[in-house]
């Protein structure tokens, strides 16, 4: 089961309005900032939770994968799988050998890109398509979110920077003024 995200996470409009009316500061590399608060990770996020890639105790396991982040591919078949390995190394250690990897021709193009999809065919496993490799679907779907926030303030050119406790989410935009652009130049 894929998730796709319809709506907006952010109401653009009311942020771009909370970050005009915020004060201009200097940060740490004498650039002219603006921020403002988000909320916490905690309210934000779908899972509710601070995740860190190290630490997986405190996020469950993906109900497909039970965390391994793979499945039995249905069409995977071990030997071929392998032989076809073996073949697509020999592809490989032919071209660096030739030193031609990026002047290959056609021929040698076209047998590479064949050998590659036949071995991803054959691989006895593939990807957890709900969690994507993850092992936890919340984490999967926290990284969905992430994406998406980000996609969403780059249309207002501002950024993401957590707080110093790592538990907030602060938006922030650098100004730009005629000045300050031209003793940066």
């Amino acid at each position: 089961m894929v998730v796709i995200m319809q709506k907006q996470i952010l109401d653009l409009v009311k942020l771009q309005q909370q970050l005009d009316s915020s004060e201009i500061y200097e940060d740490e590399d004498g650039n002219k900032t603006q921020t403002v608060y988000l909320g916490s990770i905690l309210d934000l996020t779908p899972s509710g939770k601070i995740y860190y890639q190290f630490a997986h105790s405190n996020v469950d396991c993906c109900p497909r994968c039970k965390g391994e982040g793979t499945i039995k591919n249905k069409h995977g078949k071990k030997k071929k799988y392998e032989k076809l390995l073996k073949k697509k190394r020999e592809i490989f250690q032919n071209l660096n050998t030739e030193k031609n990897y990026f002047n290959r021709t056609e021929k040698q193009h076209k047998k590479l890109e064949k050998t590659v999809k036949q071995h991803e065919h054959w691989n006895p496993y593939i990807l957890c398509n709900e969690c994507y490799g993850l092992g936890s679907l919340e984490a999967r779907l926290d990284q969905d979110w992430w994406k998406e926030l980000e996609e969403e303030l780059e249309t207002i050119n501002a950024y993401r920077d957590n707080s110093d406790d790592g538990c907030d989410i602060m938006i922030s935009r650098s100004v730009f003024d005629g000045a300050s652009l031209g003793e940066n130049l």
